[in-house]
């Protein structure tokens, strides 16, 4: 039995008859409806069916990039047509976050009560539907409300994905699988620039009446098709084995495991039961003879509103409670301190690059540090009153290439994490990815050109985007998959009220008191790698693959 199933021996795990039955033969040892699920996941191999998981929880993860990054390509060009003041800019860059908060709880409540699956789904063209909306309407108010349900949607997106990705994966693979996930990040953010790059300069042009569609609006209408199309394909995908243990659904979780055997080794469907029957588990053995025997008798009725209310309740108090009291604060509060300081510094980090730009034109080979940059740039926006819109202006090509240059230098990173997770751990990463951004942030105070500013920027994107993917990762690693829904639900919740509180520490405290934003985030990430050594997760060597395979 691998380490991850001997960790929640003791723990709280649904109740399922069946496999509760199954289970007990084995010379009276207890063990979950996971531990049997799981184990009967890693008799199905890893292969080609993996590797169709792996693609679409990609590009789900990719359509997370896309959405957080692209409001910033959106905002100069939006301004115009909307006749945005700065107040208006400020709400439309608060809305999809506001959504990602309202909606954080709540996708993990759903994905915990009707699965992953079909939280994915909802959460995927709910997502589409809205930025195919917000791309044609001509109104800033009904704009605004749409990029709500934006965020909320994208934050189911990524509370679950990582789940489902997990849940489908042999023990051997499954770290090194998630840790991949990063690069799907990172390519996302390379190709929403080279998008925005070819799509915003573009002279588009409709107009008629109250009607308009620029080339910001054919931007964002591409944007929403990642969702629609993705979602489209997750169609043809099915539950995961281990909710569908969880939740009682035994007849449907074996025809999921002889579908993906099947597609793993090109055998029949049904030779999946013979390999069960003729392992050494006889768990397993014992589970595939009752399912086969009553696979017409097994009802799984659906559950009433207050059970779900009472079952959402219950959830959270065990995540609440010990023994996962502990890894639940932790977790949380990593997420909420890294979220924020990412934000932060992500919203920040462009401007600089403008203002750098700005000073460099109005005082050629002189320097200057990243918070005495605000005079410069007033002296150069002196036609704020003849354009209050920015009608006359143009989103800079270097807006683009920047963003490019820092997803191109999170491929390092994006590469190491897969690579060495199966020799150091989790926990040895999410170290190092907090302590090192909070030695970058305080590097800040050093910085003199526009180039030194990129090169800061490059090595706090690389690594920061890495630690919030571990933290992602350890979630499933963490909690028994009755509890993992709800545990990623409430780390999404505090990470989202993280990552408005650095919106809004960002838009108030930076020209006035830069010095004190810097000593914040470099603060937060060095607690968050305080509170990383907290984290309990294991260490895992290849010898210990090798000894499972």
């Amino acid at each position: 039995m691998s380490g991850d199933i001997a960790r929640f021996e003791n723990e709280p795990a649904a109740s399922d008859p069946l496999v509760s039955d199954a289970v007990s033969t084995l010379q009276g040892t207890k063990q979950t409806a996971e531990s049997v699920a799981q184990d009967a996941v890693d008799q199905t191999g890893f292969g080609k069916f993996n590797l169709k998981v792996m693609a679409v929880c990609s590009l789900i993860f990719m359509n997370v990039a896309f959405s957080i990054t692209s409001i910033g390509f959106v905002l100069p060009s939006a301004a115009c047509d909307f006749k945005m003041t700065t107040v208006d800019k400020g709400r439309l860059s608060a809305a999809p976050m506001l959504g990602m908060l309202a909606g954080s709880y709540m996708w993990g409540c759903y994905a915990a009560i009707k699965g992953r699956r079909l939280s994915l789904l909802v959460a995927l063209f709910l997502h589409g539907i809205s930025e195919l909306l917000a791309s044609v309407v001509p109104l800033y108010w009904v704009f605004l409300f749409l990029k709500f349900l934006s965020g909320a949607a994208m934050n189911g997106q990524s509370a679950v994905v990582f789940l489902y990705l997990g849940e489908f994966q042999p023990t051997k693979y499954r770290d090194k699988m998630l840790s991949w996930m990063e690069m799907a990040w990172v390519v996302g953010m390379i190709i929403l620039a080279g998008v925005g790059w070819i799509v915003i300069p573009l002279e588009v042009s409709i107009e008629k009446d109250d009607f308009f569609f620029h080339s910001w609006n054919l931007f964002v209408f591409i944007c929403s098709l990642p969702a629609l199309l993705t979602g489209a394909w997750l169609l043809f995908f099915p539950e995961t084995p281990k909710y569908l243990a969880e939740s009682g659904n035994n007849v449907q979780m074996l025809d999921v495991l002889m579908r993906m055997y099947s597609e793993n080794s090109g055998e029949p469907p049904k030779e999946y039961i013979t390999k069960l029957r003729n392992c050494e588990n006889n768990n397993l053995n014992d589970l595939v003879h009752r399912i086969m025997h009553t696979k017409e008798q097994e009802d799984v009725s659906e559950k009433s509103f207050q059970l779900m209310i009472t079952d959402i309740y219950t959830k959270t108090v065990m995540i609440l409670k010990p023994p996962f009291l502990c890894r639940t604060i932790v977790v949380c509060l990593i997420a909420c301190f890294v979220t924020s300081s990412y934000y932060t510094l992500t919203l920040w980090l462009p401007e600089l690059f403008n203002r750098y730009a700005e000073f460099q034109e109005a005082y050629p080979n002189q320097t200057a540090s990243v918070c005495t940059l605000k005079s410069a740039r007033n002296v150069t926006q002196t036609d704020m009153l003849e354009d209050p819109f920015g009608c006359n202006s143009r989103v800079q090509t270097s807006v683009f290439v920047h963003t490019f240059i820092l997803g191109a230098s999170c491929i390092p990173t994006g590469l190491i994490l897969p690579l060495l997770v199966n020799y150091v751990g989790y926990k040895f990463f999410l170290v190092i990815t907090a302590f090192v951004p909070a030695v970058v942030t305080a590097c800040l105070f050093l910085v003199q050109t526009s180039t030194q500013n990129l090169i800061l920027s490059c090595a706090y994107e690389s690594v920061t985007s890495v630690c919030l993917s571990v933290v992602y990762c350890l979630l499933v690693d963490l909690y028994p998959t009755n509890l993992r829904a709800m545990a990623s639900g409430l780390s999404a919740f505090i990470s989202r009220i993280g990552a408005i509180s650095g919106t809004l520490m960002i838009g108030y405290l930076i020209d006035d008191y830069c010095t004190l934003v810097i000593v914040i985030v470099a603060a937060q990430l060095f607690l968050s790698g305080l509170l990383a050594l907290f984290t309990p997760g294991r260490k895992r060597t290849k010898a210990a693959d090798v000894e499972k395979s």
